[in-house]
């Protein structure tokens, strides 16, 4: 059993990891929540808005291959509280910011899951808190490293990778906890906000039930190719060539 705490936003990523870590007993020790009620990411959803916290309404979103599923209407803060996880909120949205560093020092936990704000790199100084940060990256590493590398990956070979790290100071660099890859027949899928985090849940729940961490370094030999936010036209065309199955 592998102890942890989280690290979360209110988006479609954080709804699913915790919503299905505590569906399958994986309970968090403890979150800390990144809030700024004045900053929307493009990650964000409507139902990602503090207000909505309180709805009994619910909008199920759900990949049928992977038998996998979340609430995206189900905020964070709903989550920890209706399961005890003692939880802080900061009002930052900067993961290298003091008051997060000063969170994550105060963390028992070695490992902390991280579903921050998306682009983000981790700096040398949060990074030498003593703790390990677990990151599911969409993408089979190190052949896609990068920015929406799902868009990519369904390109090339109309599959999904998806690859548990430790976060260094590199781009999607860290060593490999564990990898998987995908076939999924289901056409018309939201890549952005359905396909990609439920690909990366699956997976961290998979990797966790294994209750082990063993570290591995990134094939030498596998080419490895760093993307950058794809361009809307080839996004498009990837969108395309996927639903023609």
């Amino acid at each position: 059993m592998i102890n942890f705490s989280v690290l979360l936003i209110n988006n479609n990523r954080s709804k699913a990891y915790l919503q299905n870590l505590i569906k399958n007993g994986l309970i968090p020790k403890k979150a800390i929540i990144l809030n700024d009620k004045n900053v929307t990411l493009a990650e964000h959803t409507e139902n990602d808005k503090l207000i909505s916290q309180n709805t009994n309404q619910k909008f199920i979103r759900k990949l049928i291959d992977l038998d996998i599923e979340f609430d995206e209407k189900e905020h964070i803060l709903k989550t920890v509280e209706n399961n005890n996880i003692e939880y802080v909120i900061i009002n930052s949205l900067d993961i290298n910011s003091k008051e997060v560093i000063k969170e994550v020092e105060n963390i028992d936990e070695e490992y902390i899951i991280y579903s921050g704000p998306g682009g983000t790199i981790l700096r040398k100084e949060i990074l030498s808190k003593g703790k390990k940060f677990i990151h599911v990256h969409p993408g089979w590493l190190p052949k896609f490293r990068g920015s929406t590398t799902i868009y990519y990956s369904m390109l090339h070979n109309s599959t999904v990778g998806c690859s548990v790290i430790l976060f260094e100071e590199g781009i999607d660099e860290g060593p490999v906890l564990y990898k998987q890859n995908y076939k999924i027949s289901e056409t018309q899928i939201d890549f952005d906000y359905v396909l990609d985090p439920l690909v990366r849940t699956k997976t961290l729940i998979e990797f966790l039930k294994k209750g082990t961490i063993n570290l591995e370094k990134q094939d030498e030999d596998e080419e490895a190719t760093t993307f950058f936010i794809i361009h809307p036209f080839i996004k498009h065309a990837s969108i395309i060539n996927y639903n023609k199955k």
